[in-house]
This record gives C-alpha cells, sequence and structure tokens, in this order.
C-alpha cells in the first residue's frame, strides 16, 4: 500500500510540474543577442552580447539560447548556448567573435529551447530578435605601396598650389614629403617637437575616382585578387579623405542587398568615408557583374580637367585595356593598379606583366 501511494504522490508531482512548466515557462522570459560593435575593420575581434533574464518565480534549470550569425545573407556561424537561470534572474554573458571577412553581418531570430523538471517534454519559442553589424575592408598601409600614392597626390598637390588661396585657412597637419617649405608652420612645429603645416581652402577642389572593376575572365577566378582589389580602393579612399580629397566610387560589383551595381557620389568627410566602406563591405564578388566598359567610356568622356582617376582592375581584357588607353589620352593623370599574385610575376608570358612595361601609369601589386 504505501508502494502505491509513492508511486501516485510520484505521478501527480510530475503531472503538476510538467503543467506548471508548460503553461509558464516562458512568461517574462526574455533573451536578447547584440553586436558589441556597430561596424569593425576586417582582421578585428568585437563581441557578442549576450542576455537571458527571467522575470517570475519559476526557476528554469534548462535554458537553449540558439541563433545563426549570417553573413551577407548566408549562415555562416551557429551557437547554442545553455542557461540555468533562477527565479527573477538576469545572466548577461560576453562571447568573443572573430568575423572572418568583410560584410553585413545579421541575426534574425532567437531560438529558445527548455524542458520540464524531468526533460520529458521540450519546450520551443521563437523570438523574432534582430541585430547588424558591418564589416569594413581590411585596410592596407599605403606606405607599402607609395609610387602610385605619391604620383597621383604630387599630380594633385602640384595643380593645388597653382591655385592655393592663402587667405582661406584651414588648419594644421603633419609635414609630408610633397609639402612646400613654405606652408611650414614654425611656432606650431617648435611646441609639438615635429614639423606642421598650414593647410588652406582653394578656389577649385581636386576630386578623384575610384574605378574598381569586378569583371571575370570566367568562373574559375582568384578570389583573393577581388577581395584585395576591395581592401585597395578603400584604402586608398582612406588616403585621400586624410588629405581633405573628394572621393567618389564607380563599380561593377553587385551590393548584396539591392542587387544593383555599386556607385557613390562624391564626397568628403568622415560620413562619407564610412558610406563608401559600407559599400565595399556590402559588395558580394560572387553575383554576376555588367560589363565595366561603360563606367571606363564615361570617365573618359569627363571635360573636367579637375578630375583624377585611379583603376583598379584585376582583369585586364581587350576591351578593358583599350578602355584604359582611351581614359589615359584624356586624362593622362589616370592610374591602373593592377593585382598579381607571386606565380604571375615569375611568369615571363603574363600579359599584366607586358601591359605594365607598355601602358603608362600600370602598377602590378603583388598580393598574398
Amino acid at each position: 500500500m504505501p508502494i502505491l501511494v509513492i508511486f501516485a504522490v510520484a505521478g501527480l508531482i510530475y503531472l503538476l510540474q510538467d503543467r506548471i512548466y508548460k503553461r509558464f515557462w516562458n512568461v517574462n522570459l526574455h533573451a536578447d543577442v547584440e553586436f558589441e560593435d556597430h561596424f569593425i575593420y576586417e582582421g578585428e575581434d568585437t563581441y557578442l552580447r549576450e542576455t537571458l533574464s527571467n522575470g517570475k518565480i519559476l526557476p528554469l534549470p534548462w535554458v537553449y539560447v540558439k541563433f545563426q550569425i549570417n553573413r551577407n545573407g548566408k549562415v555562416g556561424h551557429y551557437r547554442s548556448d545553455l542557461f540555468s537561470i533562477r527565479f527573477y534572474q538576469k545572466i548577461r554573458r560576453r562571447i568573443p567573435f572573430h568575423p572572418e571577412t568583410r560584410g553585413i553581418y545579421t541575426i534574425r531570430g532567437i531560438d529558445l529551447i527548455s524542458n520540464n523538471l524531468f526533460i520529458t517534454r521540450k519546450f520551443v519559442q521563437t523570438l523574432q530578435d534582430a541585430a547588424t553589424m558591418v564589416v569594413y575592408p581590411k585596410l592596407i598601409d599605403v606606405e607599402e605601396f607609395q609610387i602610385p600614392f605619391q604620383k597621383m597626390m604630387g599630380d594633385i598637390i602640384t595643380k593645388r598650389y597653382m591655385i592655393e588661396d592663402p587667405y582661406m585657412f584651414k588648419g594644421i597637419r603633419d609635414y609630408q614629403s610633397y609639402d612646400s617649405f613654405k606652408s611650414i608652420n614654425f611656432k606650431a612645429s617648435a611646441r609639438a617637437g615635429k614639423w606642421l603645416v598650414n593647410v588652406h581652402d582653394y578656389t577649385i577642389q581636386q576630386k578623384v575616382t575610384i574605378l574598381l572593376n569586378m569583371d571575370r575572365a570566367n568562373q574559375y577566378y582568384d578570389l583573393r585578387l577581388y577581395e584585395n582589389s576591395i581592401r585597395m580602393a578603400a584604402s586608398m579612399a582612406n588616403a585621400y579623405e586624410q588629405e581633405g580629397i573628394p572621393v567618389s566610387l564607380w563599380s561593377n560589383g553587385k551590393d548584396v542587398i539591392t542587387r544593383e551595381s555599386i556607385e557613390l557620389e562624391e564626397g568628403c568627410g568622415l560620413g562619407h568615408l564610412h558610406t563608401l566602406f559600407e559599400n565595399l563591405a556590402r559588395m558580394e564578388i560572387s553575383l554576376e557583374v555588367e560589363d565595366f566598359g561603360p563606367s571606363l567610356k564615361r570617365a573618359a568622356e569627363d571635360p573636367d580637367p579637375n578630375s583624377m582617376y585611379l583603376f583598379i582592375s584585376p582583369f585586364f581584357g581587350k576591351d578593358c585595356v583599350r578602355n584604359y588607353e582611351e581614359l589615359q589620352r584624356m586624362h593622362p593623370s589616370s592610374m591602373w593598379i593592377l593585382p598579381v599574385v607571386l606565380s604571375d610575376l615569375s611568369d615571363p608570358d603574363f600579359k599584366g606583366g607586358q601591359l605594365a612595361d607598355t601602358l603608362p601609369n600600370v602598377f602590378l601589386w603583388k598580393v598574398d
């Protein structure tokens, strides 16, 4: 008789706890996952902030928080974290996260999974939460790639000095090798212990357009060349921005969200630069692109003598070369940065090397 009573009591306890957990397990149960940073640069580390709060008297010995982290709409990471949370408790966790490459990272939807005390029934709830982080392209140190940057900067500075307005003082910055001796601010240099120069506004503003070509010869392309082309575009834009030069971006690379080619009008300032970086982060190389020839022709037809063009392209088909030659005739200061791998440089029949020997302002850039 006592055994039957024990079984009856046990059965009653089981049914009672099962009904209680089934009805109340997710009452006042909240979860949130967010990125600690709104944006970072490729190669940097960040953290995820994960929060689970239980605002009721019922404890939950087992709660799984599951979510996916997508990059450019594709699943890149999957996490499942186990919590044991008491009544009226909030738990916060800071989880290291290292995004592998540039792009738009999103968290959409969090699954909460729990059980009753005897783990005989599973309960599931999906929270429609969302978080986004932008990973900008990695910036390359332009000191490691001085020739085209300094050459283009030399052309810009030469033209600027011809039209600089000495009465429009803009600020002070560090001395650069291309600065004139007369622009040095000796008082500010003495106080700072380094050479500083005065910066003036100009009656006519030089501007640079970055032409980023994502054309591919076929479906078997070297991804390294195209990723590094994007990094170079971001790095050169950053370098020009530091000099106060307005920059625009034309590319046939497709935006992963809009599925349209990317084009950003000229602008200057930190906000414009971050917009450019985000556009490059959203570029999805795997998408089909349109011929970049019309953009090169459009640049060649630009009559503005203050326009300068930087062409970045790992692709060098016949039409591409012909369009660059036309651009060179109309804008002799135009440059072509052609990223290559080590095996290309060691190949005597590599056509890119022949282009660098025959065409003006074509610079080969070895990428890892």
